[in-house]
């Protein structure tokens, strides 16, 4: 009884947390119609221009020689023709996001700017999977993908204050890292991810993926694809050291999401390539 008393104490705790997180700007949820409606770049405009940050970080990402060899951009309705769909939907998205992400997280073992640039890299390879494997919900994957780890953003606090009860679950107990984290704390980063995105009031797509994204065999079959590949991108980036904190693969193995989605050994090398050309592009103009 103390124990489970214990751990609603820590819940109660880390949901009030949870709660204290800034909203998320509400452009997101206002532009990503418009864009879905293919509504006129003017009608874009107006919305945006009110969002100061957002406006001057689509400018600045605009103008950027990546996209300046394009076209001349000299305002904002300049920039949004010249970033396109795809484009505008992920600037805007990773300005909103980054304030939640930017600090180091010592619970996890990532020092500033590591988990920011997992979140990233994760969306970066939701949105290549998505494509090769010709889904129509590649802005849905990308969401999902950049918002995977918002739980621990709030969560590495108390990861941090529990740390050694947490690797003694993990090393003795041989407990998987995300189980050793919720009997712990009473929660994981997952299920607290899932709960701010629908607190922020993202899609139920968005807010099962991010909290099945370790564990999607769990997840409903409406939304089982999500977590699916959010879970092999996770996998496919902390592979390569990018962002991959003390849980790393101290979580739950299910390789064979990557057989379900019928990803080969040989479309992983692909698909790795892929990836380091255009996260190296994308290091340049929204890392940065």
């Amino acid at each position: 009884m103390d124990e489970q008393k214990d751990s609603q104490v820590w819940v109660d705790r880390i949901i009030a947390q949870a709660q204290r997180l800034p909203p998320f700007p509400d452009v997101v949820h206002k532009v990503m119609p418009l864009l879905r409606d293919m509504a006129p770049v003017k009608q874009i405009e107006e919305v945006i221009k009110y969002e100061p940050v957002i406006a001057a970080r689509v400018l600045s990402i605009a103008r950027s020689p990546y996209y300046a060899r394009l076209r001349k951009v000299e305002s904002l309705r300049d920039a949004i023709v010249v970033l396109g769909q795809k484009q505008l939907i992920q600037v805007v998205m990773t300005a909103c996001s980054a304030q939640y992400f930017r600090g180091s997280m010592e619970g996890y073992d990532l020092r500033e700017g590591e988990l920011w640039e997992h979140a990233v890299g994760v969306a970066l390879m939701t949105e290549i999977l998505g494509e090769r494997l010709r889904r129509q919900n590649v802005l849905t994957l990308y969401t999902a993908g950049l918002l995977h780890d918002i739980g621990k953003a709030v969560l590495h606090f108390y990861v941090k204050e529990e740390f050694e009860r947490i690797i003694v679950e993990v090393k003795q107990n041989r407990k998987i890292f995300i189980d050793a984290e919720r009997e712990t704390l009473g929660i994981d980063h997952q299920q607290l991810g899932g709960l701010i995105a629908k607190k922020w009031n993202f899609p139920d797509a968005v807010v099962t993926g991010i909290r099945f994204h370790h564990t999607p065999k769990k997840s409903s079959d409406k939304y089982r694809d999500i977590a699916n590949i959010l879970y092999v991108a996770n996998r496919m980036v902390s592979s390569i050291g990018i962002g991959c904190g003390i849980d790393g693969f101290l979580n739950p193995n299910q390789d064979e999401v990557f057989d379900e989605l019928g990803i080969t050994s040989r479309m992983v090398e692909e698909l790795l390539a892929k990836f380091g050309d255009a996260f190296k592009d994308i290091k340049e103009f929204i890392l940065n």
